[in-house]
């Protein structure tokens, strides 16, 4: 998934002149923690509240007399909006940073953090964990509210997940949803070797990492579109043109929810009637597409 979601309406940008407390006054007039430096249209440095306590405070530099220039974080590594999560993940383990600025047409359009990568579960836990150990060391205690803050993020995230099969499935309720996981994503991990499954579960909400726990490890190779067809069928007693939807409805899901880069080593594993599942199926592999299958009643 993209870094689109992190577009920010709300961001301070500030010249490198700008003394150090209209920047203080910036960030708590607008609650925020991080400020922007830009010059002549160039990102050039970075500021948090934490550089003003400890660079400014902490030196007792006069911050009516000291620019941002002189305390701020420069050479900012930056990404545009258009790349993938992970890739933020990655510059975030190489440069040992939080924070990075989002670019579109050379303008700053947004912040992913650390903090929102590990809010929004859209990347593998060690993969973040290991970012946290390289900055803080590891320990330390999670504060009641900000767990709670964390699986509320959770149950949101996998509501969402379960909205969006339900829309497009043409499903009625959470449960039947679920249902459809059960029969459609849970073969399919089984399908995949156990690093692989591994890795595309770590891609999809916490909540549903959860509840394909307890698979028997892969590669289970008797699982075929037909097979998984089949148990749709008997599952939801329907036709077989209204199971080919619902599975193809779970694969558009899954590749909605994950970075392309994981559904190309799913397809990598798994044979060419699964495969066409995925919308990404084409690209891929450079055929047509299936033909999008008929509906039948909804369960």
């Amino acid at each position: 998934m993209s870094l689109r979601a992190y577009r920010r309406q709300r961001l301070i940008v500030l010249k490198p002149s700008t003394a150090v407390l209209e920047a203080a006054r910036a960030l708590e007039n607008n609650q925020i923690g991080t400020i922007l430096v830009q010059d002549q249209g160039r990102i050039v440095g970075i500021l948090t509240d934490r550089d003003i306590a400890v660079r400014v405070v902490g030196h007792e530099l006069d911050p009516k007399a000291t620019p941002l220039t002189a305390i701020m974080t420069a050479n900012v590594a930056t990404l545009p909006v258009s790349a993938a999560r992970i890739d933020a993940v990655k510059l975030m383990q190489e440069r040992g940073i939080r924070r990075i600025p989002l670019i579109e047409d050379k303008r700053i359009v947004g912040l992913v953090t650390l903090d929102d990568l590990l809010l929004d579960e859209t990347e593998p836990l060690d993969e973040l964990a290991a970012i946290v150990r390289a900055q803080i060391g590891e320990g330390g205690p999670i504060s009641p509210s900000r767990r709670r803050t964390s699986e509320a993020r959770a149950e949101a995230r996998y509501q969402q997940f379960l909205s969006e099969l339900k829309e497009l499935a043409r499903l009625k309720t959470r449960e039947q949803a679920e249902t459809a996981l059960d029969c459609a994503l849970a073969p399919l991990l089984r399908r995949l070797t156990v690093d692989e499954a591994k890795d595309l579960l770590s891609q999809l909400p916490r909540l549903l990492q959860a509840r394909m726990r307890t698979l028997a490890p892969g590669p289970d190779k008797l699982i075929t579109r037909e097979t998984i067809e089949k148990d749709l069928m008997q599952r939801f007693d329907v036709e077989p043109e209204r199971a080919a939807g619902i599975l193809q409805a779970v694969g558009t899901v899954i590749a909605e929810n994950v970075s392309a880069g994981e559904i190309e080593d799913v397809l990598g594993q798994i044979s060419a009637d699964l495969r066409q599942i995925f919308p990404s199926h084409a690209q891929s592999f450079g055929q047509a597409p299936a033909e999008k299958q008929g509906e039948a009643r909804s369960p």
